[in-house]
């Protein structure tokens, strides 16, 4: 079937079989959207205390995942049917799901999910794992831990726009282990403040960073200063970061990162020595001088970044840093999964005056 088709008949599922009401949206664009339908007894505390028809519809909406997959031979798209709990699998709902579907949906079981490791409160504190400013809203990565070079304080390592969010959080503000956009709490999952950022310029002048430093307070959780670790949830250790270690950055080099939105990712170096890496800040584009740029590895396909891992520390296979994080695009490069952007971690130590432990 078609796109539209597949997003019509998702909602036909949510009204006949959810009981679900659709909400009015805005249309926006001529892409087609699916839209938005929600459970009345649900979003109404009152009705689903006092209705028993709110336990069985309950179960409904927090067991089954409607999605748009791709349709089998030359189809475009098929109805997928996300099942967490795998005693629906053969239930009567489903049953009558492939019926309204006249069999043109794809029955796929997917678990419970949980949050991903690198998004919920750390302890021991990991590399890869999501901090901000306990002021802001967002989410990015925690990069490494280091120490001021002029002292023996102990810190964290990321970019300014995600410590610092792009020079406008003043110095002392208090920096979470879970990121605000993580629903990390500004009180009690404080870990450190920051202490001091590389300010970015704009207007043409070139930068050679986007790097931040947070010194760490007594939060209790320990640190975990030297484990690289993997996508699984517990995540097992997969490198051994080598702080002290240099290495040149090279086109075609493989390289990993851990960050907070796509976890641990191969990659390699697509080009080095990038000069008027022009990034979009938020508030206005900056230049870049000096920069490395990586895409993703061909196997597995995957995007080698996406929003949220920056701040990430990429290294190389033996857990030599090579670069920081800081920049990426949606598209581009192999398998058009897009480009990413690093500082060399040779001008990060030497503009922001820390040492990695």
């Amino acid at each position: 079937m078609r796109l539209q088709s597949a997003l019509e008949l998702q909602g036909e599922v949510f009204r006949k079989i959810f009981k679900f009401e659709e909400m009015p949206m805005a249309a926006v664009g001529e892409a087609p959207v699916a839209s938005t339908f929600v459970d009345p007894v649900l979003m109404d505390e009152e009705q689903a205390r006092r209705r028993s028809l709110a336990r069985a519809r309950r179960r409904i909406a927090e067991d089954i995942a409607l999605g748009v997959a791709e349709g089998p031979g030359d189809e475009e798209a098929q109805l997928a049917v996300l099942v967490q709990n795998h005693l629906l699998m053969n239930s009567s709902v489903v049953d009558e799901i492939r019926a309204l579907s006249r069999r043109e949906a794809e029955i796929i079981y997917i678990g419970r999910q949980v949050p991903l490791w690198t998004q919920t409160r750390n302890q021991p504190l990991r590399i890869g794992c999501s901090t901000s400013p306990a002021t802001v809203n967002y989410s990015g990565t925690l990069g490494c831990f280091c120490r001021d070079a002029q002292g023996d304080k102990a810190g964290i390592l990321s970019n300014n726009h995600v410590l610092a969010d792009v020079n406008q959080v003043p110095i002392g503000t208090p920096v979470i282990q879970q990121a605000a956009g993580d629903a990390g709490h500004r009180v009690n999952d404080v870990v450190g403040n920051l202490t001091r950022f590389v300010p970015i310029q704009f207007g043409g002048l070139p930068n050679a960073v986007d790097a931040a430093f947070a010194e760490l307070s007594d939060h209790g959780r320990g640190m975990d200063t030297r484990g690289i670790y993997d996508s699984r949830t517990p995540p097992v250790q997969v490198l051994t970061l080598q702080p002290t270690g240099v290495v040149q950055a090279f086109p075609g080099m493989p390289v990993f990162k851990t960050g907070r939105t796509t976890r641990h990712t191969a990659g390699k170096v697509r080009a080095v020595n990038v000069n008027n890496y022009v990034v979009n800040m938020g508030i206005g584009l900056a230049r870049f001088d000096g920069q490395i740029t990586f895409e993703m590895n061909n196997s597995p396909a995957r995007a080698f970044s996406a929003p949220g891992d920056s701040g990430s520390l990429i290294v190389d296979g033996q857990g030599v840093p090579v670069a920081l994080l800081f920049a990426g695009s949606q598209s581009g490069g192999a398998g058009n999964l897009g480009i990413t952007g690093g500082n060399p971690i040779s001008s990060v130590k030497a503009q922001l005056g820390v040492i990695l432990i």
